[in-house]
């Protein structure tokens, strides 16, 4: 709000810098032709050519105003898909950990597996080579 009326006052500066400026710096009309009604037509000229002064500037100050909205609107549109991407990038580093502390669990349980099974035979092993030898030695 107050920068809009920052930018009427400073619009309305600026016009009235430029119609002073105008009356001032006005090319003076030559000596011989200069008559009470060339003059005054000369400055209804200029007065009438302030208004239409005044409304492009509007229309600059307009334009620039809605190119500011739309850049306004796209940085919006980037700050929320990026907010969009971190929540889906964390959801997937969840995602990761998740499956990995998975392959561990099931590695772990593999190798527990093997070990048994390892470990089964050759009790088996062992216990048939001992019977032979308990035999052997009672043989003698």
């Amino acid at each position: 709000m107050q920068i809009q009326r920052w930018c009427r006052r400073a619009l309305l500066l600026v016009v009235v810098a430029a119609a002073g400026w105008s009356s001032l710096h006005a090319p003076a009309a030559p000596h011989a032709q200069a008559g009470f009604f060339s003059d005054m037509y000369q400055g209804i000229k200029e007065i009438s050519e302030l208004p239409s002064e005044v409304n492009e500037l509007k229309e600059s100050y307009q334009q620039t105003q809605d190119k500011l909205e739309e850049a306004n609107a796209t940085l919006e549109a980037y700050r929320q898909q990026n907010e969009a991407l971190l929540e889906q990038n964390r959801e997937l580093t969840e995602s990761v950990a998740a499956l990995t502390t998975a392959q561990q669990n099931r590695e772990n349980q593999s190798r527990k597996l093997r070990i048994m099974i390892i470990t089964g035979v050759l009790l088996i092993a062992g216990y048939f080579v001992v019977l032979r030898l308990i035999r052997l030695l009672l043989r003698r």
